[in-house]
């Protein structure tokens, strides 16, 4: 009976055919583990996307309802602490493969002559997962979703020039709200999904064309060996997608998903810490303040990823020997280990950090305040100078918008005796300043 629906189905769609022309797909030097990682990267996507299509029948992308439906996914729903569980690790695994699944690429030099549009395609890829990870942070609403959004955000705040217009795009106004969390819900399951099966399908597309690079040195071997994907390299994708399943149950059965307090958009005193695999950006928050704030939030990760899509044009040769590429591997090597060492430390850190903010005005005050050398003399949190007042809780002892304003134009005549110097500011910036030590609560 199965037979005859095969051979029903056969005629009209040629499925045999579409197998074998899978299936007998030759890999150059054979089958090997290195090679699960592609499969895997399928795997976790489309468990993502499954998981998320069932997330979505008992969520509600709206202030007032996102956390109560997702308190109600996690503890009341059928399996649906399990389901969250699974979509929750399954953006750690999928960061994780995805970075290994680069660095093999890397190490064998498949990314070099005829392959480097699939690379650059491969670095798209990298930047669509990131996304997905960051909006995806929001939704359910609570005090760590909401607080490290606002910081996360605040990155396009710092661009020059359009700094507050990307600001007012992506949070869709100045401020986390409606218009943001349903922006954010959008972006995560619709645009990115389908941006990434695109994407994913020329990748696979490009790589049937150009054919799979192999190990770097298959083509010495002596005698010269291929095989067909089927059917040593389907076994190993399977053993490798069974473990990841079965890791990943027992994380959400074990870890379930965390769910922190709902979202207090006036708690400015919560200090966010991220997901793990954005540790190292926030550490380069913490290392590159003030003043050198562009280098962490724009600069440096611009740069890198521009290297990374110029790789195949920077490394044209035809050798791709690990072994022979010692300035490629060392330049690798470096980047790798300090990525590491940014997250450890991201890890690590204690959270000592100011209060994040959302409003613009706040931002640009925060600016002017650091501009104007004002943390000299303040301090603010434990960071700044010991000659005037802290102002960590400037905002509790002095909550008059007026004295501040009055305060700033003219120190001595609001506090007679003062040795701050006057700052000259336009009426724009003084409330901006204004407004920035009233956020300090």
């Amino acid at each position: 009976m199965i037979k005859l629906v095969l051979d029903w189905i056969d005629e009209r769609i040629k499925v045999r055919e579409l197998w074998r022309s899978f299936a007998d797909r030759q890999i150059p030097g054979g089958a090997s583990w290195f090679y699960v990682l592609g499969a895997s990267l399928v795997f976790i996507f489309t468990l993502q996307a499954m998981t998320g299509i069932l997330l979505t029948m008992y969520y509600a992308p709206t202030p007032d309802h996102a956390y109560a439906s997702v308190k109600y996914i996690q503890n009341e729903a059928p399996f649906g602490s399990f389901v969250r569980g699974l979509h929750h690790w399954g953006a750690s695994f999928m960061m994780v493969i995805v970075a290994l699944h680069l660095l093999r690429v890397f190490v064998f030099g498949s990314y070099k002559k005829p392959r480097e549009i699939i690379w650059v395609i491969g670095v798209g890829l990298i930047a669509v997962v990131g996304g997905f990870a960051f909006t995806g942070y929001l939704l359910p609403w609570d005090q760590k979703a909401y607080w490290a959004t606002v910081v996360g955000t605040n990155v396009a705040g710092t661009v020059p020039v359009i700094g507050g217009t990307l600001l007012r795009i992506v949070r869709g106004g100045t401020e986390l709200g409606a218009l943001s969390l349903s922006r954010f819900f959008a972006i995560h399951t619709y645009i990115l999904p389908a941006t990434l099966a695109l994407l994913a399908g020329l990748h696979i597309f490009l790589l049937e064309r150009a054919g799979a690079g192999g190990i770097w040195n298959a083509a010495d071997r002596v005698p010269y060996k291929t095989e067909p994907l089927f059917p040593n390299q389907i076994f190993r994708d399977t053993i490798m997608i069974l473990v990841l399943f079965i890791a990943l149950s027992a994380l959400a059965l074990l870890f379930p998903a965390p769910l922190e307090p709902q979202a207090d958009p006036t708690d400015s005193s919560y200090n966010p810490r991220p997901e793990w695999y954005f540790y190292f950006v926030f550490q380069l928050l913490k290392i590159f303040e003030g003043k050198f704030e562009l280098v962490g939030t724009v600069i440096l990760p611009n740069i890198a990823i521009g290297v990374l899509l110029l790789i195949p044009f920077l490394d044209r040769g035809p050798e791709r020997d690990p072994m022979k590429r010692k300035a490629m591997m060392t330049a690798a090597a470096l980047a790798v280990l300090s990525v590491i060492g940014l997250t450890l430390a991201g890890a690590r850190a204690p959270i000592v950090n100011e209060p994040a903010v959302t409003s613009p005005s706040v931002l640009a005050g925060r600016d002017i305040y650091r501009r104007h050398g004002c943390e000299a003399c303040h301090s603010i949190h434990g960071k700044g100078g010991k000659v005037g007042p802290d102002l960590t809780h400037v905002a509790v002892r002095r909550p008059e918008a007026e004295w501040h304003y009055r305060h700033f134009r003219d120190p001595r005549a609001v506090v007679p005796g003062s040795i701050m110097p006057r700052i000259e500011l336009t009426d724009k910036e003084l409330k901006e300043l204004t407004d920035y030590m009233l956020s300090l609560k």
